[in-house]
């Protein structure tokens, strides 16, 4: 159960982080290939700080938690994804998203108190 968190220094609508989280969950998916029900988004709005951003500029942190298994091309897909649509959205300078992606085994999501470690191996990019 992937979670993707994003904290925004610029204002967001009821109606924009909607949409907004729908078009992550998707993204996810298809660069993931994987579904949507199980994937997480939080988006918050902070006053998050990023070294060398200009104090006008607007800043995303961006923290997404993954199942191991998926490839660095992958990950930075998304990364890349994820920044592009920062910027078309909500305006936010390429130089000033920043995207930490980590990686957990299947045992470290827990949901309902129950470990997710069971999954379809056919989720994982290279059929093993």
């Amino acid at each position: 159960m992937p979670h993707l968190r994003f904290d925004l220094s610029v204002a967001v609508t009821d109606s924009e982080r909607t949409s907004f989280t729908d078009w992550v969950a998707e993204t996810y998916a298809e660069v993931m290939n994987t579904g949507t029900d199980h994937v997480g988004v939080s988006v918050v709005e902070s006053d998050p700080q990023l070294g060398g951003a200009d104090p006008d500029d607007p800043v995303a942190l961006v923290n997404a938690d993954v199942r191991v298994g998926r490839t660095v091309e992958q990950r930075h897909a998304l990364a890349r994804r994820l920044t592009d649509e920062l910027g078309d959205r909500f305006g936010v300078p390429e130089r000033t998203v920043y995207v930490v992606i980590t990686e957990h085994e299947g045992v470290d999501f827990v949901l309902g108190g129950d470990p997710l470690d069971a999954w379809d191996p056919a989720e994982r990019d290279d059929g093993d």
